[in-house]
């Protein structure tokens, strides 16, 4: 694999992490073992990749209460993300800018160079990249949440993937 230039900004929630094969609700997020949850079929290992594609430029972002930051942190330590992603701990990010995550498009690693490809399940966040990062993919989305952001006009720019095979095959690895 060629090493190109550009790098990732991947969401956690329903992206990474797969609250859609876990019984997790509002309800019982305080008390389910949030380990239990598993991770998005195939995640780690196309992450792998793409970490190596854009030369350690990937960058997970999510947003959470602090009470799910320490839930996410041990998550993510319980699957030994770090390890089979080769994506470190610094790359992994808290946004304080609520599902805003445009802060982050101009990460950058010794490359220097800013985001290419952008993976979410909410077509609020993808939207704000449009016309900004070449790569966008709606990460399985959930109809309703299509549905109260479609005037954004987001949707021509995006490809719908449900599967991180789609992604590495639009990416062409």
């Amino acid at each position: 694999m060629t090493k190109q230039k550009g790098g990732a900004i991947v969401d956690l929630g329903n992206v990474i992490v797969a609250h859609w094969l876990s019984n997790i609700t509002p309800e019982n997020f305080l008390t389910i073992d949030y380990n239990s949850i598993p991770e998005a079929p195939g995640v780690c290992e196309s992450l792998k990749r793409i970490n190596e594609l854009f030369g350690g430029n990937v960058t997970v972002v999510y947003n959470s209460t602090g009470i799910a930051d320490e839930k996410i942190r041990v998550w993510l330590e319980a699957h030994k993300f770090t390890e089979r992603t080769g994506i470190p701990p610094e790359r992994i990010r808290r946004t304080t800018h609520g599902r805003d995550k445009t802060p982050f498009m101009e990460q950058s690693t010794s490359t220097h160079y800013s985001t290419t490809v952008v993976v979410d399940d909410r077509l609020e966040v993808v939207s704000k990249f449009v016309c900004k990062v070449p790569n966008l993919f709606l990460f399985r989305p959930q109809t309703h949440e299509m549905e109260e952001f479609k005037h954004t006009g987001a949707l021509s720019h995006v490809h719908i993937v449900k599967t991180w095979q789609e992604i590495e095959n639009a990416l062409n690895l």
